[in-house]
């Protein structure tokens, strides 16, 4: 049906000319007896012609009106979004994208071994029952556990005080490098690479002595429940001290992470305390005190939740200074070589 329209606007008075060639599929089939006149060109006949071409007017304003509204939206926000990006650029101009990638490497590929597990654990035979030797360990050394001590008096304060670095331990590596890019600018180029390199090499070590060595954790070896044969009937879950929060919140947000981690017995090393030590070790944000206070928090925070025992703590601690140490004297691909002067020759008489 072709539709020339022509639509009188009572607002302005003004007679507005449309003309839209457009194909409707319309079902408009009428019997003789309904048109009251076969094949002819009736009042009703004009009517609806008269209304679908209404309809298709105000469709397309319609259109046109959101149109124009998304395309002003578009040009204001393209600006900003360029502005974003400039800043962006701006801030990571010092950054080389190939030394950046090179640092990043032991920490991918800790990723993928860490994930792989499973499959690691099949195909390897890698051991699966815990080693349930770290509470002996710890008395020896402390004549305690120091972990009941603290964890022995609780309160809801104390459980949030301890969540909140566990909830934003995997965000460590990219918060402190943004710190370095926005506030340390063009001197933070080597803390990032170092303390990326570091921190991989850290994780790679910790997660082969996990892998070899599994050991239980202390939320495990204080509620673990073994039948005659030593296979264990019950125990407590994964998220330890946190399902307090969970409870609390009424969301099983600690449940989910820990019931994603395919390693369920890694206590040790602690790599909860070894990335903050990672951080101590490269400068710290703002301060050496803000970065020791860091180490101290998450370390009584591993204790708070029974997640790990003061011997992880320090196994942690080791592995990352040892990592250091070789790279100081060892080898590291971003240390910066001292370039020598040139002397001055000596003047021809």
């Amino acid at each position: 049906l072709s539709i020339k329209a022509v639509v009188s606007t009572q607002s302005t008075g003004k007679t507005i000319n449309t003309n839209y060639f457009t194909k409707f599929n319309l079902s408009l089939s009428m019997s003789k007896n309904e048109a009251g006149l076969g094949g002819k060109n009736t009042p009703l006949r004009d009517n609806q012609k008269i209304y679908l071409a209404n309809v298709w007017y105000s469709w397309q304003r319609f259109t046109d009106s959101i149109k124009s509204v998304l395309e002003t939206e578009w040009n204001n926000k393209k600006q900003d979004v360029s502005r974003y990006f400039s800043s962006v650029h701006h801030l990571f101009q010092f950054v080389s994208p190939k030394l950046l990638l090179i640092s990043a490497l032991p920490m991918l590929m800790y990723l993928i071994i860490f994930k792989s597990y499973l499959f690691l654990k099949e195909t390897l035979h890698l051991p699966e029952k815990p080693h349930l030797v770290l509470p002996e360990i710890e008395f020896s050394l402390f004549r305690c556990l120091p972990h009941q001590i603290i964890s022995r008096r609780w309160n809801v304060g104390f459980d949030m005080l301890a969540a909140f670095p566990y909830l934003f331990h995997f965000t460590l590596p990219f918060l402190f490098i943004l710190y370095n890019v926005i506030m340390r600018k063009q001197r933070c180029v080597p803390i990032i690479y170092q303390y990326l390199w570091c921190a991989g090499w850290t994780n790679i070590i910790a997660v082969f002595v996990q892998f070899l060595v599994p050991t239980a954790p202390p939320w495990f070896n204080d509620s673990a429940v073994f039948d005659m044969s030593g296979e264990v009937i019950s125990s407590a879950p994964n998220e330890a001290a946190f399902q307090r929060i969970d409870a609390l919140i009424g969301i099983p947000w600690f449940k989910n992470i820990y019931g994603q981690s395919p390693l369920k017995y890694g206590s040790f090393p602690s790599l909860h305390v070894a990335w903050p030590t990672v951080i101590f070790l490269h400068q710290p944000w703002f301060s050496n005190k803000v970065g020791l206070a860091h180490v101290i928090w998450i370390t009584w925070a591993a204790l708070y939740s029974s997640h790990h025992y003061l011997v992880d703590v320090l196994g942690g601690i080791i592995v990352v200074v040892a990592v250091k140490l070789g790279m100081m004297h060892i080898w590291e691909p971003f240390s910066k070589k001292k370039e020598s002067s040139p002397s001055s020759s000596p003047r021809s008489s």
